[in-house]
């Protein structure tokens, strides 16, 4: 069970705003408050579900919470809808370079180190001729792309914020 799947009954118990914002990118803090305010066991949707399912007054929390706090949850789901427009429009606008040359790269040195250690040794018992790439230019080729892909964004986690003045 996902948060997204309880939000349906939230809604249906007079929590649109907390049913949309659970089924959202937001589900797991909003499952956090709704544990909170439930008195639910733990922070899990099927915590909750049960918590939903046997407090008799969870519709009356529910209702009480949305009117509390809906006008920070609608802001946040606006905030989050914004967001998801500016990405969209920022990759059509950059083309499919600006974000597919890394999952690329990473499937080509996939291929790289298939062919030559599952694909080369049968093909070369077959027909006796060597196919594969050298060992240690695989090797080397995963290394570079490792260290480019996985260490820039080591670099960038540890100094970015540095970086970006």
């Amino acid at each position: 069970m996902d948060w997204s799947s309880l939000a349906s009954e939230v809604i249906k118990l007079g929590a649109p705003v907390l049913g949309t914002a659970l089924g959202g990118p937001l589900g797991g803090s909003v499952g956090k408050v709704l544990a909170d305010t439930l008195g639910a066991t733990a922070d899990t949707p099927e915590a909750v579900a049960e918590a939903v399912a046997t407090d008799p007054q969870a519709q009356e929390k529910l209702q009480a919470l949305e009117a509390e706090r809906s006008t920070e949850w609608v802001s946040v789901i606006q905030a989050g809808q914004a967001l998801a427009a500016q990405l969209a429009t920022t990759e059509a606008t950059k083309g499919a370079f600006h974000y597919a040359w890394r999952p690329a790269m990473s499937w080509l040195v996939v291929a790289i180190v298939g062919q030559t250690f599952l694909l080369a040794p049968w093909i070369s018992a077959l027909i006796g001729k060597s196919v594969g790439t050298p060992y240690d230019q695989v090797l080397g080729i995963s290394a570079v792309w490792l260290t480019i892909y996985g260490g820039g964004h080591t670099v960038k986690s540890i100094f970015g914020a540095r970086l970006a003045r």
